[in-house]
Protein backbone atom coordinates (compact mmCIF):
# COMPACT_ATOMS: atom_id res chain seq x y z
CA UNK A 1 0.00 0.00 0.00
CA UNK A 2 1.09 3.49 -0.73
CA UNK A 3 2.11 5.68 2.03
CA UNK A 4 -0.46 8.26 3.15
CA UNK A 5 1.04 12.28 3.45
CA UNK A 6 -2.09 13.59 4.47
CA UNK A 7 -4.95 11.99 6.99
CA UNK A 8 -8.44 13.03 7.94
CA UNK A 9 -10.86 12.53 10.67
CA UNK A 10 -14.45 12.46 10.80
CA UNK A 11 -16.48 11.36 13.66
CA UNK A 12 -19.97 12.16 14.95
CA UNK A 13 -22.62 10.86 16.36
CA UNK A 14 -26.01 9.84 13.93
CA UNK A 15 -29.24 10.37 13.93
CA UNK A 16 -29.55 6.92 12.21
CA UNK A 17 -29.72 3.75 13.87
CA UNK A 18 -26.57 1.53 13.63
CA UNK A 19 -28.21 -0.48 10.52
CA UNK A 20 -29.18 1.94 8.96
CA UNK A 21 -26.31 3.66 9.16
CA UNK A 22 -23.93 0.77 8.21
CA UNK A 23 -26.07 0.48 5.32
CA UNK A 24 -25.30 3.99 4.14
CA UNK A 25 -21.55 3.41 4.56
CA UNK A 26 -21.45 0.24 2.49
CA UNK A 27 -23.54 2.06 -0.58
CA UNK A 28 -20.98 4.57 -0.62
CA UNK A 29 -17.79 3.00 -0.90
CA UNK A 30 -18.31 2.67 -4.40
CA UNK A 31 -18.12 6.73 -4.24
CA UNK A 32 -15.05 6.53 -2.16
CA UNK A 33 -13.09 4.34 -4.46
CA UNK A 34 -13.21 7.11 -7.38
CA UNK A 35 -11.75 9.79 -5.01
CA UNK A 36 -8.61 11.20 -6.23
CA UNK A 37 -5.77 10.79 -4.14
CA UNK A 38 -7.77 8.60 -1.38
CA UNK A 39 -5.42 5.29 -0.69
CA UNK A 40 -7.65 4.33 1.99
CA UNK A 41 -10.82 4.88 4.16
CA UNK A 42 -11.20 2.86 7.10
CA UNK A 43 -15.21 3.45 9.07
CA UNK A 44 -14.50 2.59 13.05
CA UNK A 45 -16.89 2.85 15.70
CA UNK A 46 -16.06 3.81 19.19
CA UNK A 47 -17.32 1.17 21.79
CA UNK A 48 -18.42 3.47 24.32
CA UNK A 49 -20.70 6.68 22.67
CA UNK A 50 -21.46 4.42 19.37
CA UNK A 51 -19.95 6.93 17.30
CA UNK A 52 -18.82 6.81 13.86
CA UNK A 53 -15.54 8.05 12.64
CA UNK A 54 -14.03 7.50 9.05
CA UNK A 55 -10.18 8.01 8.69
CA UNK A 56 -9.01 8.48 5.25
CA UNK A 57 -5.72 8.13 4.28
CA UNK A 58 -4.84 10.65 1.05
CA UNK A 59 -1.50 10.51 -1.21
CA UNK A 60 -0.86 15.03 -0.78
CA UNK A 61 -3.07 17.27 1.51
CA UNK A 62 -3.70 18.69 -1.68
CA UNK A 63 -5.68 15.82 -2.32
CA UNK A 64 -7.13 16.56 1.47
CA UNK A 65 -8.25 19.28 0.84
CA UNK A 66 -9.86 18.85 -2.51
CA UNK A 67 -11.77 16.33 -0.88
CA UNK A 68 -13.11 18.57 2.06
CA UNK A 69 -14.08 21.37 -0.94
CA UNK A 70 -16.46 18.46 -2.79
CA UNK A 71 -19.85 17.49 -2.90
CA UNK A 72 -19.62 14.01 -1.65
CA UNK A 73 -17.75 15.38 1.36
CA UNK A 74 -20.74 18.31 1.36
CA UNK A 75 -23.20 15.72 1.73
CA UNK A 76 -21.96 13.49 4.29
CA UNK A 77 -23.77 15.42 7.01
CA UNK A 78 -27.36 15.02 5.71
CA UNK A 79 -26.69 11.48 3.87
CA UNK A 80 -25.10 10.06 7.37
CA UNK A 81 -27.67 12.12 9.96
CA UNK A 82 -25.10 13.54 11.76
CA UNK A 83 -25.85 15.42 14.92
CA UNK A 84 -24.01 18.47 14.23
CA UNK A 85 -22.60 18.94 17.83
CA UNK A 86 -20.76 15.91 18.05
CA UNK A 87 -19.51 16.29 14.38
CA UNK A 88 -15.39 17.06 15.07
CA UNK A 89 -13.27 17.14 11.96
CA UNK A 90 -9.75 16.89 12.26
CA UNK A 91 -6.82 17.11 9.79
CA UNK A 92 -3.13 15.71 9.88
CA UNK A 93 0.24 15.40 8.33
CA UNK A 94 1.77 12.07 8.36
CA UNK A 95 5.14 12.59 10.32
CA UNK A 96 6.46 8.93 10.51
CA UNK A 97 5.09 5.42 9.20
CA UNK A 98 6.14 2.25 10.71
CA UNK A 99 5.57 0.02 7.97
CA UNK A 100 6.85 2.04 4.73
CA UNK A 101 5.96 1.33 1.23
CA UNK A 102 8.98 0.44 -0.95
Amino acid sequence: MKNSKSVLSVKFNSTHSPSELMSVCESDLGLFKKVAGLIQKYYIIEEVSGALSGLYFFESKADRVAFLASDLAKGIPARYGVIPDTLRIEEYDTAITLNSAA
